[in-house]
């Protein structure tokens, strides 16, 4: 049985292999492969020792799936961050095995019911890759609205459509999630 929680400093490790291997996977047709294989993992690596080990933490707020000592799922919601647009949901990922099981909504509900009134009343907004058509498929679905489309090249890869998706607000989006 999943468990849902938020996550400790050492659950630093879990998060990087599965963003790691769920990046590796997912963007393999989008981008290139030696930056997958050779910078992408150093690249997680800092970022969630950082995220991790500043936990709890005021600037966002990292909800896990657990199956025993498996993990699930993750999400991340970032508060300092792109506030223009509302709150960034800047990760969301499923492992393989959990995917189709509705444990991706269970992460943005258990998320979403965490943030504080005031936050609540905020837009919600997160930015994928156009290419990755399964992503944008489920934030179609939950009724997201693409409110800006432009190309970027990072870490001198070649230039990749995003999109980003915002719903009016969190309580929009926990409706969505709850139909």
């Amino acid at each position: 049985m999943l468990k849902y929680r938020q996550a400790v400093p050492s659950d630093a490790q879990l998060i990087i292999d599965l963003h790691v291997s769920m990046s590796q996977r997912t963007y393999a047709h989008i981008l290139p492969e030696t930056y997958l294989k050779d910078v992408l993992p150093a690249e997680k690596q800092q970022l969630w020792e950082m995220r991790c080990a500043a936990l709890p933490s005021s600037d966002h707020l990292i909800i896990i799936a657990c199956e025993g000592t498996q993990i699930a799922g993750f999400c991340c919601f970032v508060f300092n961050e792109e506030t223009e647009f509302g709150t960034y949901l800047h990760n969301l990922y499923v492992s393989p095995s959990f995917q189709g099981k509705g444990v991706a909504k269970s992460l943005l509900r258990e998320a979403l019911s965490v943030f504080d009134d005031p936050r609540k009343d905020l837009p919600v907004h997160l930015v994928a890759f156009a290419k990755n058509t399964g992503a944008t498929a489920v934030y179609d679905r939950l009724g997201g609205r693409v409110i800006e489309t432009r190309t970027v090249e990072r870490a001198g890869n070649p230039a990749v459509e995003l999109v980003r998706y915002q719903w009016p607000t969190a309580h929009v989006l926990l409706e969505k999630l709850a139909g």
